[in-house]
């Protein structure tokens, strides 16, 4: 019951974010809490397998960096990742019309690799 209330609360917290997952490994794992999820900026030294790559996009120019790194980090915990590998920050810039004429409307994206660590080959 707390994982779930933990997860609703980081969803509603990273609303405007939306995510395309594509899961790489068909078994169910249960979910976790996002405060046990890792957030890596390169490979661990551990045995792991990735089990699903996660594309966050921001819905507007406000949705930080930080904010697509939240809904990276919830994702992981639905699946029951042990951790996310940051890929590398992009942003698209597109023009849109307002009533002062067009102005560029910055969209970013992240994407990220969940991974579970596998616990049996690092006890070898």
């Amino acid at each position: 019951m707390r994982r779930v209330l933990a997860i609703s609360v980081f969803l509603l917290a990273a609303g405007c974010v939306s995510t395309k997952v594509e899961l790489l490994d068909q078994s169910v794992r249960p979910a976790v809490s996002p405060d046990s999820v890792s957030i890596l900026a390169e490979e661990p030294d551990q045995p792991y397998h990735v089990i699903a790559v996660v594309k966050a996009t921001g819905a507007s120019a406000f949705d930080s960096f930080d904010d697509l790194r939240e809904r990276l980090i919830i994702e992981a915990a639905i699946l029951g990742g042990d951790a996310v590998i940051v890929g590398t920050e992009s942003k698209s810039s597109t023009p849109i019309f307002n009533t002062v004429g067009f102005v560029m409307s910055e969209r970013k994206q992240l994407e990220g690799e969940v991974i579970a660590f596998d616990r049996e080959a690092a006890q070898r």
